[in-house]
């Protein structure tokens, strides 16, 4: 009934979305890729110079909304209205519309994903698509075993929590402190938006393989190799690297 969508026809779709559903997807951009922060995961992400369609194409639109603002049963009960509950679904804390391509159902349909959450900031820095080899879901994965070594719990939907409570640790789900609390003092948010950003700096700290231990034995199930630690790396006193390897282990 859908079908994967171009990632050239992904902007003209979701502002034919906007029409349709009163809400804005596209004004505020990424700071890093420029593309907007509502488009979560690889949704108008995938650009390979390949060319081919797989690579260059999204199965779905995931797009970002905001809950606090949004009453998700009357954003689909509208849709519902317009649409009928054969093109409107609701599972969880998302809303799906099979939505004509560019607004027109002669294109085909794609199924769009509305995903609500009460801190929509945290939910699109969590939901970052992947980048070569590593997918979003691995990316998880591996901040979940930092965080085990560290002592906490990692939950992408929710962020860092008391592994016995379960309760949100303080500022739990704020990003900035997330990559300082897992990577260490001197990490920012982009270090921790991808597989690679991550691996290449903890991978300079002593306690590397205690870190991705458990994500080690997790994705080398699915026959993804980690990498090791580098060990020929070495640190001048009073360089940059010596610095902020002296931070991170200062805490």
């Amino acid at each position: 009934m859908t079908q994967r969508i171009a990632t050239a026809d992904v902007e003209e779709t979701v502002v034919y979305i906007e029409k349709i559903t009163g809400l804005d997807f596209t004004k505020e951009k990424d700071l890093e890729d420029k593309k907007p922060v509502k488009w979560l995961g690889t949704t108008g992400r995938k650009e390979d110079p390949d060319g081919t369609f797989e690579r260059n194409s999204s199965g779905d639109l995931d797009l970002s909304v905001d809950a606090n603002e949004v009453n998700k049963k009357e954003f689909a009960d509208k849709l519902i209205s317009q649409y009928g509950k054969e093109n409107v679904k609701l599972s969880g804390d998302n809303v799906h519309w099979k939505v004509p391509i560019k607004g027109d159902p002669g294109n085909g349909f794609v199924q769009a994903d509305f995903m609500f959450s009460a801190n929509p900031k945290f939910q699109q820095g969590s939901m970052i698509g992947g980048q070569g080899e590593f997918r979003g879901e691995h990316r998880h994965i591996i901040l979940s075993s930092i965080a085990r070594a560290r002592g906490m719990k990692y939950s992408p939907k929710h962020g860092l929590l008391n592994p016995q409570t379960d309760e949100l640790l303080p500022n739990g789900n704020d990003w900035n402190t997330i990559a300082k609390e897992l990577l260490g003092q001197s990490a920012t948010v982009k270090d921790i938006r991808s597989v690679d950003n991550i691996l290449n700096y903890i991978k300079k700290l002593p306690n590397y393989e205690e870190l991705i231990a458990g994500a080690r034995e997790t994705l080398g199930r699915q026959g993804i190799e980690l990498p090791k630690a580098n060990q020929l790396e070495s640190y001048t006193p009073g360089s940059i690297g010596w610095m902020r390897r002296m931070i991170d282990l200062v805490k």
